[in-house]
């Protein structure tokens, strides 16, 4: 990537970085998800009350209204995506324990559609399969939520050592590459939310059927972007981080993205079992890469009594 656009790029992000720009993403965020709420249910009350309306108009909507948490729940998921990019360029340990935030918000909206799938409240012991659904991925979220936690934890007591080079270049580098992973984000979730819309053809992504969900493709490919530009940016870190420690935490960090990943191609209790060994891998990597970096702390050496100053008279 040519210096200049690289700078040009990084100052875009200077400016979206700012607290009032941050700000007004979150306010911005938070009405889209109320205003996406209220409008599913509404759809959704208008489908069920008016069966004789044209039913090409409403194909694939769900008449459960629980299902219209999924559409709130999206747009806060993308929400999460975008602070992702942002502590893209910050901290690696940022970016990761933000992954780990996305798939465990991805299973507890899950939840929601579990449960929005009992046939009847009053008789929902009767629908074993369903009741499992909801019990699996109640709990896997619980375990994602309590890792989630203990990996936060660890990076604040992970010892923090002074570079030996001049990172500027790098995180400039962090920066410009967030800035057009943003881009290339934004685009696959318009498009994404197209298809599900209906306003653009499932075909022309070689889908036969679009699933009723929000989310048709935005999520795994998020991740598959995350996979390269994670390995990119290990390459890279090789010019500027020669430790041992730090090649071997990213390199880690990126099988951790790779098997978040996967997860979201595995069938259900499965994928549970793939996202937790993902987060659990990454937590170990980060606890050992923290014991390193304790162990070769650099040691300020004791003053031996002869180094002492000496007093006149004593």
């Amino acid at each position: 990537m040519p210096f200049a656009l690289r700078r040009r790029l990084a100052a875009v992000f200077d400016r979206l970085q700012t607290q009032s720009a941050r700000a007004r993403l979150h306010r911005s965020a938070v009405g889209l998800a109320a205003a996406g709420f209220v409008a599913h249910l509404l759809v959704v009350i208008v489908a069920t009350l008016m069966p004789g309306l044209p039913q090409p108009l409403f194909a694939g909507i769900d008449r459960s209204l629980l299902h219209a948490v999924y559409t709130p729940f999206s747009i806060i998921l993308f929400y999460e995506v975008v602070l992702l990019i942002f502590a893209l360029a910050d901290s690696h340990t940022g970016e990761i324990a933000t992954q780990y935030q996305i798939v465990s918000l991805i299973v507890i909206r899950r939840v929601f559609k579990d449960i929005g799938g009992f046939e009847s409240f009053e008789h929902w012991l009767q629908e074993p399969e369903t009741v499992r659904a909801v019990l699996l991925d109640m709990g896997g979220a619980m375990l994602m939520f309590l890792l989630v936690t203990v990996f936060t934890l660890l990076r604040r007591r992970v010892p923090r050592i002074p570079a030996e080079h001049d990172l500027n270049g790098f995180i400039t580098l962090k920066k410009a590459l967030a800035m057009l992973l943003l881009v290339v984000l934004s685009g696959l979730a318009l498009i994404n939310l197209a298809v599900w819309l209906r306003l653009l053809p499932g075909t022309w992504l070689g889908l036969s059927q679009v699933p009723t969900n929000v989310d048709v493709f935005f999520f795994p490919l998020f991740f598959e972007c995350m996979i390269f530009t994670d390995v990119f940016l290990l390459i890279v870190s090789l010019a500027y981080y020669d430790r041992y420690a730090y090649v071997f935490r990213n390199a880690g960090f990126v099988i951790s993205t790779v098997l978040l990943r996967v997860s979201l191609s595995t069938p259900n209790p499965y994928d549970l079992a793939v996202a937790l060994t993902a987060m659990a891998y990454g937590i170990m990597i980060l606890a050992v890469f923290g014991w390193m970096m304790a162990i070769a702390r650099p040691q300020v050496p004791r003053e031996s009594p002869a180094d002492l100053p000496t007093h006149a008279g004593s």
